[in-house]
């Protein structure tokens, strides 16, 4: 029966949590992708603005690692930290696709921000203010465009411009760049100091080259701004303390001896060859919520049912008197 119900709605989800039953203590087994990181509730921050983006700086709840719907702890080194304002960061820069024509804003404060590694910017323009995730010279007072034209022939990007990645020439250097080319998609290279590379262009996509050197095709259409991003310096900054690790919401180790597995060490493998990502992934299934007897766990149907006490150590044999 459980084969069954598997098969009808495509995993078994038990309450309404995100995790598909794979290992125990609700946690992935090892290869998997990392986990979600939970760190800011989403459905509070749609709640707050209506579903809208705005430029002002929100207090949206924080959710410490924990699962926004179970409340279950499944990130084990992030903590609560000091309460910071979050500021919502327009990823998706969409302009003119007209020839010669472009969308221009003029930079009003360039900072730092305690929810990201990068620096952001504070842009103006004609439809109002938003955040970005600022290049390592942008400062205040400049200009920057962005352009939606497909260009034929290759063009030297700005940095601090946007253009889609197959107008700008082989060997650019690039961030934010859009997974799909969607309002909705992710995208890649937001962290302080990375940057992609343009490789090629092969008819309707563009290959690009991502920090950890792995290749993948986009399509032609999808934004990326030219430059790479600010705060590179991060990684050599020293905390002062473990209590500024806290403050900034990372939480410490228990410190104890934790035996070596097989999953330590350098591993030497050849890159992947080339991803293509042509459409976007499908919605998942919905998530199904429903209670099973101990019979129906038992998997014992039919003549192969027992009495439910027989597991416990009862015999069904008549004793000697």
């Amino acid at each position: 029966m459980i084969s069954s119900l598997a098969v009808e709605f495509g995993a078994l989800r038990l309450a309404c949590s995100p995790k598909i039953i794979t290992a125990t203590r609700n946690l992935p087994a090892r290869g998997t992708k990392p986990l979600p990181r939970h760190l800011w509730d989403m459905a509070d921050m749609e709640e707050k603005t209506g579903g809208r983006y705005t430029h002002k700086p929100l207090r949206i709840n924080r959710l410490g690692g924990r699962d926004p719907e179970t409340g279950r702890k499944v990130n084990q080194h992030i903590g609560g930290g000091v309460k910071f304002d979050y500021f919502m960061i327009d990823f998706h820069r969409r302009g003119p696709t007209a020839q010669g024509s472009t969308y221009d804003e003029r930079v009003l404060e360039v900072r730092r921000d305690a929810n990201r590694t990068c620096h952001i910017a504070l842009c103006a323009g004609m439809q109002g203010k938003r955040w970005i995730l600022a290049t390592e010279n942008m400062k205040a007072g400049d200009i920057i465009s962005t352009s939606g034209h497909l260009s034929e022939n290759p063009v030297i990007g700005v940095e601090g411009n946007a253009y889609p990645i197959g107008s700008l020439a082989a060997g650019t250097v690039i961030n934010s760049i859009e997974r799909y080319p969607t309002m909705d998609s992710e995208t890649f290279v937001k962290a302080a100091g990375t940057s992609a590379t343009i490789v090629r262009h092969q008819g309707d996509y563009t290959v690009i080259k991502l920090p950890h050197k792995h290749e993948f095709s986009l399509h032609r259409e999808c934004m990326a701004t030219v430059g790479r991003l600010s705060h590179a310096d991060i990684d050599s900054k020293i905390f002062g303390s473990a209590q500024m690790h806290r403050r900034f919401g990372y939480k410490m180790s228990s410190g104890l001896f934790h035996k070596k597995d097989g999953y330590f060490g350098r591993k030497v493998r050849a890159l992947p060859p080339v991803r293509q990502l042509d459409t976007p992934p499908q919605a998942p299934p919905p998530f199904q919520r429903f209670t099973l007897t101990k019979t129906d766990l038992s998997g014992l149907h039919g003549h192969a049912k027992v009495h439910n006490l027989i597991p416990s150590g009862y015999s069904t044999r008549d004793y000697p008197e």
